[in-house]
């Protein structure tokens, strides 16, 4: 492990956070954890992140969130790789999706993949390394940003817990079809065509349709226009996001077009289903 450095890290009651630095041409060991995620964020160099035997490059947009179990490890390419740890008790994941449903929950899996919105979960982490170097993180406020977190993080990564749509695609047998649900829910902040949907599938762009509409009910473009919308009412409910920032977040290209869509699935304006709440 002389490639890595842990560069600072802070501990909570319930999150740490980390910055780790992986040496140029290199990568740490194959590895997982138990009993906690860890969200990998890029923040300087080429990073390339692997999750169970799949390896990508991410940028400092993207993230990589592993659920306990998920072998993983990081490569550098010709310099120094940094990037940003957070990690999270699983237990208390667990705890703060209860109190979001009123319900108890069992185990959450995220999709380990993401694009967006990493800016937020660095903005709060750097919030709490830097009250921790001038030592005023007081109890309270080391409670309330380790909430903020996994509140921003069951918000934004899909996963089992976003439970109506990843129960429709356990329901569907035909893999194919499957593949196509899983990518547009881990990519539906992204510009998505139907020659892409039909390479995943590996199908026909005129069968995937055909075979979409006959066991999900809905066409893709539909289906992805559902993941976005609720991806979309959870950043109104859950976030101070401004209403721009969602609609480009939840990968729409102009606030019209978001604003269009939110009200044909819901038959009210992002700015009224935030102002009812």
């Amino acid at each position: 492990m002389g490639n890595i450095s842990k560069m600072l890290t802070v501990e909570g009651e319930q999150c740490a956070i980390t910055i780790y630095q992986v040496a140029a041409r290199s990568a740490d060991d194959l590895h997982e954890h138990q009993g906690y995620y860890q969200m990998s964020i890029p923040i300087h160099g080429s990073t390339r992140m692997e999750c169970n035997g799949e390896i990508r490059e991410l940028t400092v947009n993207e993230r990589l969130v592993l659920s306990p179990g998920y072998q993983h490890r990081h490569y550098a390419g010709d310099d120094p790789a940094r990037m940003m740890l957070i990690f999270f008790k699983e237990s208390f994941l667990r705890n703060v999706q209860a109190d979001r449903l009123g319900k108890p929950v069992s185990s959450i899996e995220f999709a380990p993949w993401a694009h967006g919105a990493t800016s937020h979960f660095r903005r709060l982490a750097e919030y709490a390394v830097l009250q921790t170097m001038s030592q005023s993180w007081n109890q309270l406020d080391m409670q309330e940003t380790e909430q903020e977190l996994a509140l921003l993080l069951l918000s934004l990564q899909n996963g089992s817990h976003a439970h109506p749509l990843h129960e429709k695609t356990a329901l569907v047998r035909h893999p194919a079809l499957r593949r196509v649900m899983e990518y547009l829910q881990e990519h539906s902040s992204e510009d998505i065509h139907l020659d892409l949907l039909a390479q995943t599938a590996e199908l026909s762009k005129y069968h995937l349709i055909r075979l979409f509409r006959d066991q999900v009910g809905q066409t893709p473009a539909q289906y992805l226009a559902q993941i976005r919308i609720q991806k979309a009412l959870h950043l109104l409910q859950k976030t101070d996001l401004d209403i721009t920032q969602i609609a480009f977040e939840t990968g729409y290209g102009s606030l019209g077009t978001f604003e269009r869509a939110f009200k044909k699935q819901l038959g009210v304006s992002p700015s009224q289903d935030r102002n009812s709440k």
